[in-house]
Formats: C-alpha cells, structure tokens, sequence
C-alpha cells in the first residue's frame, strides 16, 4: 500500500522483506521479608517495646543497613531481533519489470479472481486494427477515449477472452553426445477465446483462435473477432509489468474522484457480502472502518472495509512479486536488534 501512495506521488518505490521477527522476554523480581527477631534475649520496657539483639537471628532487610540480607527488587528485560531484507537488486527488478504473460491470466483465473478485475491491471493498452487502419486505446481512466478502452473490456469478457498454452510447441535442436536431435521448445501461452466463458445470448463472432483448438497464434496477444456492427477486427493487448501495476493503481489514488473505475460485469461486482463495484478504491482522511490505514507525507489513506476489490488487488500484488522473485533473487539479510 504504501507503495502505491509512493507511485501517486511520483516517488521511487521502495522494496524491503521482514525475514524474521524474534521477540525475547524476561522478568525478575526478589521479595524479602521484613525484619523479624527471633532469639532468647528479648525484654520488653514498660515505657514501650524494646529488642536486646544479643544472639538473635534476624531474616530479611538489614536493621544497620548492612549487607548479606535480601531486599525487595524488580527487574524486567525485553529485546526483539528482526532480519531486514533489501531485495532491490537486479535481478529482483528484472522480475519486477517482466509483463505479465497470459500464463499469469490464467493462473489468477483459476484462483477465482474476476476476469474484468484482471484485465484492468494486467493491460496497459490495446491496438485494434479494423478495415487496414490500426488505433490505440490506453487503459487510463483519465485518457480522452478510456471509454472505447471500457466498451473492448466488455467485449472481451463477453466473448470469452481467456488464455492456454499452445497446442503446438516449436521444435528445437538438442545436442546429445555427437548427434543432434529434436525436442519440444517452451510452453508458450496465446489468448482465446474460451466457450465456457461466453456470457449467454452473445452470438458467435468468428473469434479466433478457440481455447481448444490446434491454431497456433502468430503473436500470442493477437485476438481476431467479428464486432457487434459485423466488421472484423484484430486486437492486440499490450500487457504491463507488476511495477506498472503499482504505476497504475497509484495514478488512480492520486486522481480521485475521476480516477474511480467501475466494473461492469456481474462477475467482478459480485454479490453481497462481497458485492463492490468500484475496481481500486482509496479514501483520504481518517475512516471508522478501515481495512488498511497508511500515514504518507503527513496525510491519512485509508482502504475500507467495504471495498472488496481493493483488498483483492492488494493480495494479488504480493503473489505477482513473490512469483517474479526467485529464492536466489534475494540477498544475504542483516539483523537488526532492538532492546527495550
């Protein structure tokens, strides 16, 4: 979260893990009893109560002040170890930096995270060429033409726009001992249209290529479908990076108001509990209900309660980071010891 605030100020993002966190305690406390007399020498004056110390034993604090008798005394110590990783290095921001594949489409998909959620995040622009002539349409919400941005978002959820490997790999040579032989490449993942996804009553749209199917697309962002008017049309998503991400949903922060984007399918709203129409929601100020709240520069944000998508979004962050982020991505963490 406080990333994003950085991201809505125009500041460098910052990244660091907490490895471990130890908390020690100790208390001691000592309790002596109080002076007491005891010993065959005792006499008492008829003016008052007087104590012959001759031969007597006395237990707890010391009648002279001397030493070698026990006081009362309480003692307390508490200390708290906690490891400080700087995971900004290079290979880290390569991971940081690398666009979102459909691969990762699918991943969250399956997770149960809502389709139209996904898209917004993981598409920085769209490129539709139509009868020889290409445009673009940047998904911010600020842009002039976001609302031809929103209407292919609606669309593509319509139509079923989903991800799978595909079906046929590229052949690649594999060197073994002094022949050479053939494998499998890569597993590469195109987007397509997915039957099951289509929402009811949308007609067919001679959309391709079909989740399913044995068509390998040329570029595997590259959509081709027929649009509600009968013209075909060829879509090209261009995806953006986690780090964009954090770019996106600050711009959003830092816009207000004007920045909100609602969702328009059933599926991203949901239903209560869980019904929340607004994709990415942060309120300046001190809230009574908040789910998340972050003192930044002197002023209070607060993520509410109510806003389901934003906790969504906050969670799916951290998993694209840690999926970016390989064990030996991070360095060797200094521990910082803090005594109270």
């Amino acid at each position: 979260m406080t990333n994003v605030l950085r991201a809505s100020h125009g500041e460098p993002l910052s990244f660091v893990s907490v490895g471990a966190i130890n908390g020690i305690s100790s208390a001691q406390s000592t309790f002596g009893l109080p002076p007491l007399v005891l010993g065959p020498h005792v006499a008492a004056a008829s003016s008052g109560l007087s104590h012959a110390l001759q031969g007597e034993t006395i237990f707890g604090g010391s009648v002279g002040g001397g030493n070698g008798f026990v006081g009362n005394s309480v003692n307390a110590l508490a200390s708290t170890n906690f490891q400080v990783t700087p995971v900004e290095t290079k290979e880290f921001y390569e991971g940081l930096l690398r666009n979102v594949d459909p691969r990762i489409l699918q991943l969250f998909v399956e997770q149960g995270i809502a389709r139209e959620l996904l898209f917004y995040l993981f598409t920085d622009r769209i490129i539709v060429e139509k009868a020889g002539k290409k445009a673009e349409f940047r998904n911010d919400p600020l842009d002039p033409k976001f609302g031809a941005f929103q209407r292919y978002v609606k669309l593509a959820i319509d139509y079923g726009l989903a991800s799978e490997p595909q079906p046929h790999r590229a052949k690649v040579q594999v060197a073994d001992s002094n022949k050479k032989t053939t494998a499998d490449g890569p597993e590469v993942w195109q987007l397509c249209f997915d039957d099951l996804h289509r929402a009811q009553n949308v007609p067919e749209a001679s959309d391709t290529p079909k989740c399913g199917g044995k068509i390998n697309s040329v570029e595997e962002r590259t959509v081709s479908f027929k649009s509600p008017a009968g013209e075909l049309e060829k879509l090209t998503v261009m995806p953006r990076s986690p780090f964009g991400i954090f770019q996106y949903l600050g711009r959003i922060a830092a816009s207000g108001e004007k920045g909100q984007i609602r969702l328009q399918s059933d599926e991203a709203i949901d239903k209560p509990p869980f019904k929340d129409e607004v994709l990415f929601e942060v309120v300046s100020g001190t809230q009574a209900d908040c789910y998340l709240s972050v003192s930044f520069k002197g002023q209070d944000y607060c993520i509410p309660e109510t806003a389901i998508n934003s906790k969504r979004i906050l969670g799916l962050l951290t998993q694209l980071i840690a999926l970016n982020t390989a064990i030996s991505d991070v360095p060797v963490t200094p521990s910082v010891r803090v005594i109270q």
